[in-house]
């Protein structure tokens, strides 16, 4: 599996995803929703919340808006110096630290700014397949490490290897402005690796302008697959829907949501 393009696309180039982060704030509000309705029936209304993979803080921020306190973990400085920024404009900066650091390394880099255990962990976006098995399921126990007994974890909004099966797209388009993303993509059942190039291009008039090219490589989780690392990690799934907005349930055709337990 590919060992660069993580810091290639979410910190050499962080300037082009960024782009893509802040369209992701559409619906982030009905989605802290659909948690917070879920966390409702665990008897959990407060508390510490920890975002792995936060980006620039979308999760973190709304879920400070419900009372939560919140610390966001990325690897990306320039994502962290936006969710600060949009922190302090809904009036949250008191109840969200963003900590700089590569999630390999969680324990370390949460520890040196936050003692507290926390309550409500979220990965979100299809943050997970990035590094080898090994160094995920540390990801996951080194979570559960900084977690409370019966704390809950979100595994939300992310590709599933059933779903990739059926409605698997070799391409897809996206214009914000006078900016456009061209993603091609090829998928491997067998190995269930997802391949995909991020062509970033800047419109000049009817013409555009090839800004950069990041190749990706990861790995996608079936449900039977990534409840069986996160158990192994000391989390039990609990529940899984197909949308955490509507709390629909999962199936082939939506994403995969996960909510675990901390055994």
């Amino acid at each position: 599996m590919q060992k660069d393009w993580v810091n290639k696309l979410f910190v050499e180039r962080s300037d082009l995803f960024l782009r893509l982060l802040n369209q992701r704030w559409s619906g982030t509000e009905e989605l802290v929703d659909g948690i917070t309705k879920v966390l409702d029936r665990f008897g959990i209304k407060a508390g510490h919340l920890l975002d792995l993979c936060c980006g620039n803080g979308r999760i973190s921020i709304h879920m400070a808006k419900k009372g939560f306190k919140a610390v966001g973990v990325d690897i990306s400085r320039a994502f962290l110096e936006d969710a600060e920024r949009k922190a302090r404009e809904h009036g949250v900066s008191n109840l969200v630290t963003f900590l700089e650091g590569d999630i390999r390394k969680l324990e370390e880099v949460v520890r040196t700014r936050y003692s507290r255990p926390f309550d409500v962990l979220v990965s979100a976006w299809t943050s997970v397949g990035f590094y080898e098995a090994t160094d995920e399921l540390s990801i996951f126990k080194q979570a559960r490490q900084l977690s409370r007994e019966g704390a809950i974890l979100f595994v939300a909004e992310t590709m599933h290897t059933e779903y990739l099966s059926i409605k698997f797209a070799p391409t897809s388009y996206t214009e914000l402005n006078r900016f456009v993303i061209l993603e091609n993509r090829k998928y491997e059942p067998i190995t269930a690796q997802a391949n995909t190039s991020w062509i970033f291009y800047s419109k000049r008039g009817k013409d555009l302008e090839l800004i950069d090219r990041v190749d990706t490589t990861h790995h996608v989780y079936s449900l039977s697959e990534l409840s069986s690392l996160l158990l192994k990690a000391g989390w039990e799934t609990v529940a899984t829907y197909g949308n955490l907005s509507t709390l629909q349930p999962m199936s082939p055709l939506t994403y995969m949501n996960i909510v675990a337990k901390a055994v």
